[in-house]
């Protein structure tokens, strides 16, 4: 099942599996939205858009001015509105979303080999890494939201 569409709400989770440390989950409610990609490779996965509070604000994976690596920045764009630009503006915004096993892993579009992850520290940030490494998760779970507290959809001006 495809958590992915207009209106789909989804909890995206990751959780720490070291056994030795304090355990630690953190959950936060996406707006996946499919998004169309002239060059995308069907296993890299599906490209997504993903927006938080109510739509918003979008995820961006990009470099700023004199930075050597990119990073993952919320930005105050509108998802829908988003989904209708040109691909070219659209791309530092893409990820494409792979399953591996019931997990699945989100890499930038924009720069290849740069996934979303979260630290094993609670209340750590969300950034991106293109390092495997055992301090950084790269694989979330997506859960459906019955009730999301608001589609994108109705996202207005």
């Amino acid at each position: 099942m495809s958590f992915v569409g207009e209106n789909s709400g989804v909890k995206m989770g990751s959780e720490d599996w070291e056994k030795d440390e304090p355990q630690c989950y953190s959950e936060e409610i996406f707006f996946a939205l499919a998004s169309s990609l002239s060059s995308a490779s069907a296993e890299k996965g599906s490209p997504i858009l993903l927006g938080v509070s109510k739509g918003e604000f979008c995820l961006s994976c990009d470099k700023d001015k004199g930075q050597s690596h990119p990073s993952l920045q919320l930005k105050k764009k509108k998802l829908m509105k988003l989904a209708a630009l040109k691909e070219s503006a659209r791309r530092p915004f893409i990820f494409y979303r792979a399953q591996v096993g019931s997990r699945n892993m989100l890499e930038s579009a924009a720069h290849p080999g740069w996934f979303i992850c979260t630290s094993c520290n609670c209340n750590e940030p969300v950034g991106v890494t293109d390092k495997f490494e055992n301090r950084k998760h790269i694989e979330f779970s997506f859960q459906p939201v019955c009730k999301a507290e608001m589609s994108p959809s109705k996202v207005s001006d």
